[in-house]
């Protein structure tokens, strides 16, 4: 079986949160991972590397580089990947590159290179007879003309049908064609969403239910103040279950916040994705919600027997206890940088 060599090389520090525990891979299998990201190691030793390989490529064709961002814009013999949004998001610059991967997509558009960054190393956790709910998460709620009249036409639809907004000819019916058009009233409803589960939750669930963000005190007065310590953030997942209402961009389950809440070792509470069954198999019944009547239904159901809260807990962990999911996603990785 060939080896081969896979370089982290992107240029800002703070884009590794965003792959989570995946860089902290040293190796499966017949794949290498060397991590030298950040500016120190992108200064001393991405750039001489990239140059090497460019000059020697046959005798380093088993080296791939992973970029994030552009920095460094990678041509061959890797990929860039990019996690603000979809393909549509990437700089008109770099768009005709084949070997982009953007990690977030929607029914709006077809993404050829999407991956998926799988949980690793997850937490132990027991979880206690008095767990909170926990929400971290911006909001930005639009007073768009359409988007409002939308929302009031369709509201109950959508609270019983959280993913009703993902189906195509939910918005063939509006006869919205523009895409761009179609991009900022979904960002809208996907907003207005989180805005009202929240506070149907915080009328149920109380001094249960924690949020976090500056943008929730107008609606939420207990809401505690945006925190962006990556420790106080792990700890506050940890032992709790944990929403989750998807990317604001995208309608796929695993992305960086997601994977931070399973690998925290929070429990996921997540709203019905497009490929929520592919990527959760038989947990999808025990880790998504399709409407707020079933989000709370769960909720309930854990805060009445909290074992079976540890129980479902423990089949998560299993399930995501092996690297081969991410082994496949190394070897999609590797197929894109060969393009």
């Amino acid at each position: 079986m060939k080896k081969y060599y896979f370089f982290f090389i992107f240029k800002y520090r703070f884009r590794r949160h965003a792959f989570n525990n995946f860089l902290k891979i040293k190796k499966i299998k017949n794949y290498r991972i060397f991590d030298l990201s950040g500016p120190i190691k992108y200064f001393l030793f991405s750039k001489i590397l990239i140059f090497i390989t460019k000059i020697f490529n046959k005798k380093f064709n088993k080296f791939i580089f992973i970029s994030c961002d552009a920095l460094p814009l990678i041509k061959n013999n890797g990929v860039n990947i990019w996690f603000a949004g979809t393909s549509l998001r990437v700089p008109n610059e770099y768009k005709k590159l084949k070997n982009n991967i953007p990690m977030i997509r929607n029914f709006i558009r077809y993404e050829e290179n999407f991956i998926s960054l799988f949980p690793r190393n997850l937490k132990k956790v027991d979880f206690k007879k008095q767990f909170k709910i926990i929400y971290i998460g911006g909001l930005k709620v639009n007073n768009s003309k359409i988007s409002l009249k939308i929302w009031k036409k369709y509201k109950l639809k959508i609270l019983n049908n959280l993913s009703l907004i993902d189906d195509k000819i939910f918005w063939k019916n509006l006869k919205i064609k523009n895409k761009d058009d179609i991009y900022k009233i979904y960002l809208d409803l996907k907003y207005l969403i989180r805005l009202n589960v929240i506070i149907i939750l915080k009328k149920k669930f109380k001094k249960d239910l924690i949020i976090v963000g500056n943008d929730w005190k107008k609606y939420i007065k207990d809401s505690l103040p945006s925190n962006h310590n990556i420790d106080f953030i792990k700890s506050l997942y940890q032992g709790n279950i944990c929403l989750d209402f998807g990317s604001s961009w995208g309608d796929n389950s695993l992305y960086p916040r997601s994977v931070e809440i399973i690998e925290s070792g929070g429990f996921l509470l997540q709203s019905l994705q497009a490929d929520s069954s592919k990527k959760f198999k038989s947990l999808k019944k025990i880790t998504n919600f399709d409407s707020v009547k079933d989000l709370i239904k769960k909720i309930s159901l854990y805060k009445e027997d909290y074992n079976n809260l540890n129980l479902n807990y423990k089949k998560i962990y299993s399930f995501f206890s092996s690297d081969m999911k991410n082994y496949r996603t190394l070897t999609q990785i590797r197929n894109i940088s060969k393009k």
